[in-house]
């Protein structure tokens, strides 16, 4: 009798198992089909700098938004030499061919001079523009380069400008 009592116990655990099972294998789910998308990722960002105030120091109005000059591509420029108190703005002309918009830092370092860079540094300082490039548009943005008015005299300042996206 025990044993008809086990076997009948087997069974409907294993029944139910089975039905666990059929259930499972219903809701998993039938592939039909499948494919892989290939693609690469761009850069979204065509860059044109340009500078107000190259010829003189920046008149303190006109804007990277309202500037009707020159925009050119990344290049070392050498804008000559500036006294204590002047300034130069630097713009940055972003073209971000994505649908999406991107952010984005424009910054400037105190990166070199012969031999002098703490003087260089405390000319100049550095400078950092956060700013998001909106998809299928034109952004322009700028930061100003300026002389501190205490800054002792001092020759060759390299400042690095660079655009990071992210």
């Amino acid at each position: 009798m025990e044993k008809e009592v086990k076997k009948k116990m087997n069974k409907k655990y294993m029944f139910g198992f089975l039905a666990l099972f059929a259930v499972a294998l219903v809701s998993a789910g039938y592939l039909v089909n499948s494919f892989v998308i290939t693609t690469d990722v761009m850069e979204p960002f065509d860059i044109e700098y340009a500078i107000i105030g190259n010829a003189g120091n920046w008149d303190g109005t006109t804007t990277c938004e309202t500037y009707g000059g020159t925009w050119q591509e990344g290049a070392s420029v050498d804008v000559g030499g500036l006294y204590a108190g002047e300034g130069r703005v630097v713009c940055v002309k972003i073209d971000n061919a994505g649908e999406g918009d991107v952010d984005y830092t424009f910054s400037g370092e105190v990166v070199g001079g012969l031999g002098n860079l703490v003087e260089c540094q405390a000319a100049f300082g550095s400078v950092s523009v956060p700013g998001t490039a909106l998809g299928s548009s034109i952004t322009k943005n700028g930061a100003v380069v300026l002389v501190n008015d205490g800054a002792a005299p001092v020759d060759d300042c390299q400042v690095t400008l660079s655009l990071t996206r992210g």
